[in-house]
C-alpha cells in the first residue's frame, strides 16, 4: 500500500511517501522536510501565530504537489506538541481540509508509541532493548522497548522551541541562563530517566532535528545513509555546546553551517540530549533519520486492516 505520512511538528514539517507491506516499510518514494516553526509563541499565547499558520499553509501546499505526483492510497498528517497546546487548532485543521490532507492531533501517550516503532522500523529483528529519544520543538519523547512491545515511555513538554523562547530569548546567553536551563531539563527528565534505568538499555536511538542536524554539520551534507548509525557521544555533545554557546544564531550559520531554522534552538536540543545521556549513564547515542512520520505510515497501514 502506498501511503503519505506527514509529521507536523512544532519546528518542522515532514512528508514521507512510502510503500508499506506486512507491517513494514518496504520502499521510500519521497521524504521531504521544511522548517515551519508552527510553535512560534505558543508557550506564551497558547494560540497559533498568524505567521506560523501562513508558513504551515505554504508548506502543506508544497507537500500536496508531491502527494499528487505519487497518488498514495492513504494520507494522514499527525500534529504533535504545539497543536495540543493551542485554542485555535481548528485553523490548522481547516488548512488540511482545504488541501484534502486529513490532520489529527496525536495524544502524548500515542506519540511515544508512534515515535518508537517508526524509529526502529529499519533496525534488525532482534530482542535488544532500545530507548528512543525524539527532541521536538515543543516536547521530547523517550520510549524504551523492543521490536514487540514498549516497556516505558512518556512525552514531556520540553523541546527546542519551547525552551529557547522561555530560557534563551537572547543569544548568546549568559552562563547563568544556560545553567538555569540545564537545571530545568535535569529536573524535568529525572523521574522518567530513573524509571528507564530499571531496564537494560542496549542502545539509545536519537531521532529528529537536533541529532540529525549535528550529524549533517559534522558530515558536511545531509546523506541519510551516512547519518543513520552515526554515533554522538557525551564528549561530542559537550564539545558542540562549548563551540557554539557564545555565538549568535547567525554566527552558528556562518561558522558551522547550521540551518537558519535550527541555529537558535540547537543549544537547547543539545542540552536535552546531553542530560538524558548523563542521567541514563550512557556514553553515546546512535542517530537515526527515522521517526514520527515512519510511525504514522505504519499506524495508517494497520488501521486499514481493522
Amino acid at each position: 500500500m502506498k501511503i503519505a505520512a506527514l509529521d507536523l511538528g512544532t519546528n518542522s514539517f515532514l512528508c514521507l511517501i512510502a510503500e508499506v507491506e506486512g507491517g513494514k516499510i518496504k520502499k521510500i518514494l519521497s521524504d521531504e522536510m521544511q522548517i515551519v516553526r508552527l510553535g512560534q509563541d505558543v508557550s506564551q499565547t497558547h494560540r497559533f501565530h498568524p505567521e506560523a499558520l501562513a508558513r504551515a499553509k505554504a508548506c502543506l501546499t508544497d507537500f500536496k504537489k508531491t502527494i499528487e505526483q505519487h497518488q498514495p492510497e492513504k494520507i494522514l498528517a499527525m500534529a504533535t506538541s504545539a497543536a495540543r497546546d493551542v485554542s485555535n487548532a481548528d485553523e490548522l485543521f481547516q488548512i488540511g481540509r482545504d488541501l484534502n490532507i486529513p490532520i489529527e492531533i496525536i495524544p502524548g501517550e500515542k506519540e511515544a508509541e508512534i515515535t518508537f516503532f517508526g524509529s526502529i522500523s529499519g533496525l534488525p529483528m532482534d530482542g535488544k532493548t532500545r530507548a528512543v529519544i525524539d527532541v521536538g520543538g515543543g516536547s521530547t519523547e523517550i520510549i524504551c522497548g523492543n521490536k514487540h512491545e514498549i516497556f516505558e515511555g512518556e512525552s514531556i513538554n520540553i523541546g527546542g522551541v519551547r525552551l529557547t523562547e522561555n530560557f534563551l530569548p537572547k543569544q548568546p546567553a549568559t552562563v547563568e541562563e544556560y545553567q538555569k536551563l540545564k537545571d530545568f531539563i535535569t529536573q524535568e527528565m529525572k523521574s522518567l530517566t530513573t524509571e528507564l534505568k530499571k531496564h537494560k538499555i542496549a542502545e539509545l536511538i536519537a531521532v529528529a532535528g537536533t541529532p540529525t542536524e549535528l550529524a549533517r554539520v559534522t558530515l558536511g551534507s545531509f546523506d541519510p545513509e551516512k547519518i543513520d548509525g552515526l554515533k554522538l557521544t557525551q564528549k561530542d555533545l559537550k564539545k558542540w555546546f562549548d563551540q557554539i554557546k557564545d555565538l549568535s544564531p547567525n554566527e552558528r550559520v556562518q561558522n558551522f553551517g547550521f540551518a537558519p531554522g535550527r541555529a537558535d534552538i540547537i543549544v537547547a536540543g543539545i542540552l536535552i540530549l546531553l542530560t538524558v545521556l548523563e542521567q541514563l549513564g550512557l556514553s553515546e547515542m546512535v542517530v537515526s533519520t527515522r521517526g514520527v512520520r515512519f510511525g504514522v505510515a505504519l499506524e495508517l497501514a494497520s488501521r486499514n486492516k481493522k
